[in-house]
């Protein structure tokens, strides 16, 4: 299993900590940071805070349209990353978040995703979601923010 730490490893505000599914979903998604931020941001997430999962699958699901990969669930990530050589996805194991892409986890701690974790989550970032957060970034980058 290719781990990459190289996006998961983004510049962010020295501020803002337990930010995983916000650098999981920079990531997995393809857009910056502060872009990945402001979406969770304008769900309720606190800066500073760990995000629960529940605000996070309807960020997921309910605004981007990401599916949910029930078949992972309770799988181990490196048996997953096997599957799933092709496309970006977005993990939770029970404490933390991050992404699969290309069949490469990209992850900051070799801890929290190493082959025998085991995943409670996972969503396939589709077209749709990534056009919506592309949209979004132009759209701050526009209003200078």
């Amino acid at each position: 299993m290719r781990k990459d730490s190289t996006g998961y490893s983004a510049v962010r505000p020295d501020w803002d900590k337990q930010d995983c599914s916000v650098r999981a979903l920079a990531s997995a998604a393809g857009v910056g940071y502060e872009t990945a931020s402001a979406a969770f941001s304008a769900r309720g997430r606190r800066l500073g805070k760990g995000t629960e999962v529940e605000l996070s699958r309807r960020l997921y699901e309910d605004v981007l349209g990401m599916k949910r990969v029930t078949l992972a669930e309770g799988m181990l990530l490196g048996d997953f990353a096997d599957l799933a050589r092709t496309g970006s996805f977005i993990i939770h194991s029970r404490t933390h978040a991050f992404a699969l892409v290309e069949g490469v986890v990209h992850d900051w701690d070799a801890r929290t995703s190493h082959p025998r974790t085991k995943i409670e989550a996972a969503w396939k970032v589709t077209e749709l979601a990534r056009g919506k957060m592309r949209k979004m970034e132009g759209l701050m980058k526009e209003l200078g923010a």
